[in-house]
């Protein structure tokens, strides 16, 4: 099963094992808490099942999403390494299941086993890539183009390629989304209402196709 998350893919059978040997199993159920901001890290998660919400809370009480996380990925990308805290909260958006590894015993074993360092480098890479990508759509003054920018950029990360475009299986409120931007839910549903007329979106309790 281990094979099934992104940075073990290329991993051989005695890195497999090893990893294995260190891995716990949690189960949790929607709206679970894996970890608050600035807790101590001392747990690293990978997604077996279900969905997670990464997001940072404003100093005025308001949520922002940072990042949706899914089957496969690893959680947190960054502050496990050093003794630093959590950089944000991560919550359950439907209930999953969760392979983790104490902090301790991950970076030692990243230590004994370079390439699977090199491998671990290669996938935050490419993760933080995409995050950027993201943001960089948060960045815009214009409203429409930040929502549409952040959900392309979304479902093309994480979606897979359909006939019409790309179909990203998750459930996605428009409140999520005024997270996603810094809005409110109102702007949010005003804004989707209008991609969906003009044919560029559907957005269903279960699923967000982008279409090409």
């Amino acid at each position: 099963m281990l094979k099934k998350i992104g940075m073990f893919q290329h991993c051989n059978e005695d890195e497999l094992s090893q990893l294995s040997t260190l891995m716990l199993l949690k189960e949790g159920k929607k709206r679970d808490v894996l970890f608050y901001e600035s807790d101590p890290c001392d747990v690293i998660y990978f997604i077996k099942k279900g969905r997670v919400k990464v997001f940072k809370t404003t100093e005025d009480g308001r949520e922002q999403i940072v990042n949706l996380l899914g089957k496969g990925d690893m959680l947190p990308h960054v502050g496990w390494y050093g003794g630093s805290d959590y950089p944000a909260t991560a919550e359950l958006l439907e209930d999953g299941e969760l392979y983790f590894m104490y902090v301790q015993q991950f970076t030692q074993l990243l230590e004994q086993q370079p390439k699977l360092t090199v491998k671990l480098l290669k996938e935050l890479d490419v993760k933080i890539r995409a995050l950027q990508s993201r943001l960089s759509h948060v960045l815009s003054k214009d409203m429409t183009e930040k929502i549409w920018g952040v959900l392309y950029a979304l479902v093309k990360e994480k979606g897979k390629r359909i006939d019409e475009g790309f179909l990203l299986e998750i459930e996605l409120t428009h409140q999520d989304i005024a997270n996603m931007v810094g809005t409110t839910r109102e702007t949010a549903s005003r804004i989707i209402s209008q991609l969906k007329k003009e044919g560029k979106m559907h957005l269903d309790h279960r699923f967000l196709m982008i279409k090409e």
